[in-house]
């Protein structure tokens, strides 16, 4: 009898040990979360590859900065990025922290560069700047981004490249 639970628990194991590994999909749709973030920081931002948003974003993607709308599909995505691109040309970002909660990711950036360019409407000042900020990211089910909430000290930048405020006229 003892033999017979042998030749089960052996059976049982060889049972197990042949079934295929069936990787959790939670996993997966993580690993290619966080494989996307990397494409859209290095490749898209640190490389200044726009043309590897078609890769990324889906056709409706819209981006909002401090709460205003600057980009309603990849075209305009790619013009606002060249903005920052001009003013910094040697623009960098950093992400310290990424959390990925279902088809969001929550990340702490930093973001550093050399005004040697127009911004915007802006001359170059020739400073370097070194800002911190807070983006989430939301990804439909086929792991495209629809929308990115960026948060960050929009003064802090504009007084790190030399602009001051003045005094409200009081009555």
């Amino acid at each position: 009898m003892s033999k017979s639970i042998i030749q089960i628990l052996i059976l049982f194991v060889v049972i197990a040990a042949c079934k295929p590994v069936n990787k959790n999909s939670e996993l997966s749709i993580n690993d290619q979360l966080a494989n996307n973030l990397n494409v859209f920081i290095d490749s898209c931002w640190n490389d200044q590859n726009v043309s590897k948003l078609n890769e990324l974003v889906d056709k409706n993607f819209t981006r909002i900065l401090n709460g205003i709308y600057v980009a309603g599909n990849e075209n305009e995505m790619a013009a606002h990025m060249n903005v920052y691109f001009t003013g910094f040309p040697d623009l960098k970002i950093q992400y310290s922290d990424a959390y990925i909660e279902g088809n969001n990711i929550f990340m702490n950036w930093e973001c550093t560069g050399s005004n040697t360019g127009e911004f915007g409407e802006m001359r170059a000042t020739g400073k370097k700047i070194k800002i911190q900020g807070l983006s989430h990211l939301y990804f439909n089910e086929e792991g495209k981004l629809y929308k990115e909430d960026v948060y960050y000290n929009e003064l802090d930048l504009l007084q790190q490249l030399g602009y001051t405020l003045t005094s409200p006229v009081l009555e």
